[in-house]
């Protein structure tokens, strides 16, 4: 399969792939932002060691000597991702041209756009799931998914993945804003700054809504009510200094079935800043690389990472097909700023 420029030049289709939007309820790059990279690898820094105090000395003694803060350097290869689908109706458009003899390549054209329109939002998509399946376990997990198994585990502490000790579904046992209190005052002693966001699903957030301890907290001294009011339900996670609550359900579709990036039991501690985190990174594939040589380069060195669209054209039998690829994966590169509880 070679690439074809007779169609769409792949500086033009690539320039069009990277300006496609993903959908509006693909947020999780929010939390994990996009970073390009002129790398097939992602290089991070995890701190070690938290900054220590200074010490007091007496007049004329000498200044203690500090330590400044460790950290330990690691490296992730960036696994390829992509969609490649076959022009639509190929035979019958070329048939046309051939029976008119005039030209209708713009149909040919516009075909072309459509599938890279339509591979783009594969590739984001499956980017999603990635950042998805990261922030629910701290790790970003292939198991056999077009011939490529890995694990990259990212270190978050066991102590960050807790369950609720009793099921939110129990909305007359279960105490969520203490258990919520819990993990906020452990992220703290961890991260160094309290956790500003607390992602979960719409489901999770109807049960703290009916919950009955919640349900007297906002009642206070005055008559507890059935059930209460989002706004409500902010103002006192407000008042106990608890996270935000960002309410997160996008459903993908993956071989037919509906699924979520992130699993509607789950609420997921995030720092203030996205980037003291972790990142999306986006290298450069291969593809790319065969577009800077020759005596025609169509990208220029600066132009490598992120999402590449190309035609190309196979000859047993014949057929175009329009592909957009990329390199990437989502990293943490602190995991003491994560905490995903399982409270369903």
């Amino acid at each position: 399969m070679t690439i074809t420029y007779d169609v769409v030049e792949p500086a033009v289709l690539t320039g069009y792939v990277r300006e496609v939007p993903g959908p509006a309820n693909y947020t999780l790059n929010q939390w994990l932002p996009d970073e390009t990279i002129p790398d097939i690898e992602a290089a991070f820094d995890t701190a070690i060691k938290k900054n220590s105090a200074a010490k007091f000395r007496a007049f004329d003694a000498s200044t203690p000597v500090g330590n400044r803060p460790g950290f330990e350097r690691s490296r992730v290869a960036l696994p390829p991702v992509g969609q490649r689908t076959a022009v639509a109706e190929e035979e019958r458009l070329k048939l046309e041209r051939a029976r008119t003899q005039g030209d209708n390549s713009g149909a040919m054209v516009d075909a072309v756009y459509n599938d890279a329109e339509i591979n783009t939002g594969a590739v984001l998509a499956r980017m999603e799931l990635a950042r998805g399946d990261v922030l629910t376990d701290g790790r970003f997990t292939l198991a056999g998914e077009n011939g490529l198994t890995l694990e990259a585990d990212f270190g978050v502490a066991p102590s960050h993945l807790p369950t609720a000790v009793t099921s939110w579904l129990d909305h007359a046992l279960a105490d969520p804003f203490e258990e919520m209190r819990g993990w906020a005052d452990l992220f703290t002693d961890d991260a160094g700054e309290p956790p500003a966001w607390a992602l979960t699903s719409r489901a999770v957030i109807g049960h703290m809504l009916r919950n009955e301890r919640v349900r007297q907290l906002a009642a206070g001294n005055g008559v507890t009510p059935s059930m209460i009011s989002r706004a409500q339900l902010n103002q006192l996670l407000e008042s106990f200094e608890l996270p935000q609550l960002v309410s997160y359900n996008t459903l993908i579709d993956v071989d037919g079935i509906a699924t979520r990036p992130i699993p509607a039991d789950r609420m997921v501690y995030l720092p203030q800043d996205p980037r003291t985190l972790g990142l999306t990174y986006w290298g450069i594939t291969a593809e790319a690389l065969e577009l800077i040589g020759g005596t025609n380069p169509q990208l220029t060195f600066e132009e490598l990472p992120g999402l590449v669209g190309l035609v190309m054209r196979d000859g047993d039998p014949v057929k175009t097909w329009t592909k957009v690829g990329a390199v990437g994966m989502p990293v943490i590169g602190e995991p003491r700023r994560l905490l995903t509880a399982r409270v369903l």
